[in-house]
C-alpha cells in the first residue's frame, strides 16, 4: 500500500492517530463528583492493564541487546528539522526527538502511562489536570525539564503559528505553573468537550524553554532541535541522509515505558528518490529494514544474493490499524460537489481486475473506513446508529436508513459494463450529458473534467484502468505525477481535485476524525480534511464521538458516521491489507509479544547475537 504525502504530515498525524478518543477514570473505583484522583495512568472504559510499580510492557523484548547502527531507508527528500511547521519537508525523525509527559501501550487500545509525568492527578468533573513531573526528566543537554518547559511547550502549540494544534487546545482556559515539577491546566466548563483535552496536553512533544529561539513554527531550514528524547541529531546531508545518535545518558533508558525500546545506540536515514531505487538499495545492503508498499515488488522484486542465502527476510505481520487506502474527492472543486457525480465516478475503479491483474491478489477490498477493527458500518444500522441518524433523516440519502454501503464489485474479468450504465444514469440525473464524446455540463457546456494528483511514479499503472474506465463515459481524469515538495505545497493550498491517500484512524478512533472530517477543518490550508467535508450531519456525529462515554457508544457512533461518509461518496475506499511486508536482515530480531498496532515499531527491534542468526 502506497503513502503519499505521509511526510508532511509526519507528526501532525502521528500526533493525531495517538490523540485517541481517552475518558478520564479512576485508578481505583470511579470518584464521586468533586473527588480527585491522582494516578500513573489513565484509562478509556476501564482501568490500566499495568500497575503503577510495572517494569516493562509485555509485548517488548526487555532483554534486547544494545548495540551499533539501525540503518533504515525513507523516500523522497526532506529540507528542515522542524517537524511543527506549516512550510517545507520535515525529515521523518522527529518520533526519535521528543518524549511526551505520558505515552500510549501498544496492547491497549485506551490507556497512556506517565514518562515525563511520573503522575496526574484530575478531580470527576475533569475541570483541570495536573501534572507531577519526574525529577530525573532531562533533556539532551542535560538540563531538567521542569513545569516551564510544559508550559513554553503549550504556548507554542498554542500559538497562531501552529493552528491544527490551537484549535485543538482551545478548551485550556490558563495554565499555571505551581512548582518546579507541577503544573496545572485549567480546562472550560464543558466537561463533555474536555474529557479529551487532557490526554492531549498529555502527548504533545516537550520543547525547551531556555531554548526557545530554536522553536519558530514560521521558520523551515536546518536548525537542529534540542531533543527531549532518546535520540539526538547526529550528522546529517541536506535532503539525502540524517544520523540520530542516542543521548548519553539518556534518562528514561530503563524507564517502564521505555525498556525494550531504543536498542541501538544510532539510527540511520537515508533518502532515496523514488520507490524503485529504494528497493535496489535495500537489496544491495544500503539499509536493514523496508516497509514495503508495491505488491509487485514484494511478489517479484526479492532476488539476488541476499535473498537467495537468507540474509533478506521477507516477512508478513499482523496489521491491526484502521487503515485503508482511497482516491479523495476534493468537494470544493466544482465537478465534485454533487454527491452523484461522486457515485458515478466510484463506477470507474475495478478492484477485482485490478487486485488479481496488477497486484498479485494481495488486497481486501474496504468496506469501511475502519478496516480491520469493529468501529466500522456492518449490514444495516442498528437501533443504537438509526437513534442518532434519525434526526437527519432529510439530510442524508434514504439508502443509508435500511442498508449496509456496498463498495462497487465486478466480476474481475474488465467488463464493468453493468457499472458504467449505472454511472451514466447518475451523470444523466445531475445534468451532465454526452456531446462528441466528451461529458459535459447541460446547462453551462463545461467538460466534466479533473486532475488525479500522485507523488509516486509506481502509482500510475494502477489508476491508468481507473482512467480508461472514465473516458468511456466522456470523463476526463488527468493523472499528474509531481515531485514531493510540489505535491506537498499543492496539498496544503487545496490546490488538487482528487488524491490517492492513505487514511489512517486511530486503533480505537477518536480525536483524528475532527482533523480529518469536521467542516471547521474544511478548506484550511494545511489541514487533514483534505476532502473539504463541510457537512453538518458529520459535525454531528463528530461530537457523539467525541462525548461517548462507553465503548458501545463510540462504536455506535463511529458506524453512523462511517455510513455517512461512504454514502455521501466523499472517497473511493481502494484497498486494504491485513499484514505488514517487511522485508529485514536476518540478523536482526524483534518482538514475540503482541501488541496492538503489530509490531512496526521499528526501535523495538534489536540486533541478535552471532549464535543466534
Amino acid at each position: 500500500m502506497s503513502r503519499p504525502f505521509n511526510r508532511i504530515a509526519h507528526w501532525l498525524l502521528a500526533w493525531g492517530l495517538l490523540l485517541t478518543a481517552f475518558q478520564s477514570h479512576a485508578v481505583d473505583s470511579p470518584a464521586p463528583d468533586g473527588k480527585i484522583t491522582r494516578s500513573h495512568a489513565r484509562a478509556l472504559y476501564g482501568q490500566p492493564f499495568y500497575p503503577a510499580d510495572f517494569r516493562y510492557f509485555n509485548y517488548i523484548n526487555p532483554n534486547a541487546p544494545a548495540s551499533g547502527t539501525l540503518r533504515l531507508g525513507a523516500q523522497g527528500t526532506f529540507d528542515t528539522f522542524n517537524a511543527f511547521t506549516t512550510k517545507g519537508v520535515p525529515a521523518s525523525i522527529s518520533g526519535h526527538l521528543y518524549d511526551s509527559l505520558m505515552v500510549r501501550s501498544r496492547d491497549e487500545p485506551y490507556t497512556l502511562y506517565g514518562l515525563i509525568a511520573e503522575a496526574v492527578e484530575y478531580p470527576a468533573s475533569n475541570r483541570w489536570v495536573r501534572f507531577y513531573l519526574n525529577p530525573k526528566a532531562q533533556f539532551a543537554d542535560g538540563k531538567p525539564i521542569t513545569a516551564a518547559d510544559v508550559k513554553f511547550t503549550f504556548d507554542q502549540f498554542n500559538s497562531k503559528d501552529a493552528p491544527i494544534y490551537r484549535s485543538a487546545l482551545a478548551n485550556v482556559e490558563s495554565v499555571k505553573v505551581e512548582s518546579v515539577q507541577q503544573i496545572i491546566f485549567y480546562l472550560n466548563d464543558s466537561d463533555e468537550d474536555n474529557r479529551l483535552l487532557p490526554f492531549q496536553i498529555a502527548q504533545l512533544p516537550i520543547l525547551p524553554a531556555h531554548d526557545r529561539e530554536r522553536y519558530d513554527f514560521t521558520r523551515a531550514d536546518f536548525t537542529l532541535p534540542l531533543s527531549s528524547g532518546a535520540y539526538t541529531i547526529k550528522s546529517y546531508e541536506p535532503g539525502k541522509q540524517i544520523i540520530l545518535r542516542e543521548v548519553e545518558n539518556y534518562w528514561a533508558k530503563n524507564h517502564p515505558v521505555r525498556l525494550g525500546h531504543n536498542n541501538f545506540r544510532q539510527i540511520q536515514y537515508d533518502y532515496f528518490r523514488n520507490a524503485t531505487v529504494s528497493l535496489q538499495a535495500f537489496l544491495a545492503g544500503r539499509y536493514d529494514i523496508r516497509l514495503e508498499t508495491i505488491a509487485k515488488n514484494w511478489s517479484h522484486g526479492y532476488t539476488g544474493k541476499a535473498v537467495e542465502s537468507g540474509q533478506i527476510i521477507q516477512t508478513l505481520l499482523p496489521r491491526k490499524t484502521n487503515q485503508i487506502q482511497a482516491f479523495v474527492f476534493n468537494t470544493s472543486s466544482t465537478v465534485f460537489k454533487d454527491r452523484r457525480v461522486r457515485q458515478a465516478v466510484s463506477q470507474g475503479y475495478d478492484f477485482q481486475w485490478t487486485n488479481r491483474t496488477l497486484m498479485y491478489n494481495n488486497y481486501q477490498q474496504p468496506h469501511s473506513l475502519f478496516a480491520n477493527s469493529e468501529f466500522g458500518q456492518r449490514s444495516a444500522p442498528d437501533s443504537g446508529e438509526l437513534k442518532l441518524l434519525q434526526p437527519f433523516r432529510q439530510k442524508l440519502p434514504v439508502e443509508l436508513f435500511t442498508q449496509q454501503w456496498q463498495p462497487v464489485k465486478t466480476s474481475g474479468d474488465g467488463n464493468i459494463r453493468a457499472k458504467l450504465q449505472l454511472a451514466h444514469s447518475l451523470l444523466q440525473q445531475s445534468g451532465w450529458v454526452v456531446k462528441k464524446q466528451q461529458r459535459v455540463n447541460r446547462e453551462n457546456g463545461q467538460v466534466l473534467s479533473f486532475e488525479l494528483l500522485l507523488t509516486t511514479p509506481e502509482q500510475e499503472r494502477i489508476v491508468l484502468p481507473f482512467q480508461q474506465n472514465l473516458e468511456q463515459l466522456g470523463i476526463q481524469m488527468r493523472v499528474k505525477t509531481v515531485d514531493l515538495a510540489q505535491y506537498i505545497q499543492r496539498v496544503r493550498n487545496k490546490d488538487y481535485d482528487m488524491l490517492l491517500r492513505t487514511i489512517s484512524h486511530g486503533t480505537t478512533p477518536g480525536n483524528e476524525l475532527q482533523q480529518y472530517w469536521h467542516s471547521q477543518y474544511a478548506n484550511e490550508q494545511g489541514s487533514q480534511n483534505i476532502a473539504n467535508v463541510s457537512n453538518p450531519v458529520v459535525d454531528a456525529m463528530l461530537t457523539h464521538v467525541r462525548t461517548a462515554k462507553t465503548l458501545e457508544e463510540l462504536t455506535t457512533a463511529t458506524r453512523a458516521l462511517d455510513r455517512i461518509l461512504l454514502w455521501e461518496y466523499y472517497l473511493i475506499p481502494q484497498l486494504q491489507a491485513g499484514q505488514w511486508r517487511v522485508a529485514h536482515r536476518s540478523r536482526l530480531g524483534y518482538p514475540s509479544g503482541t501488541a496492538l498496532n503489530g509490531y512496526l515499531d521499528f526501535t523495538t527491534w534489536w540486533e541478535k547475537a552471532k549464535n543466534d542468526e
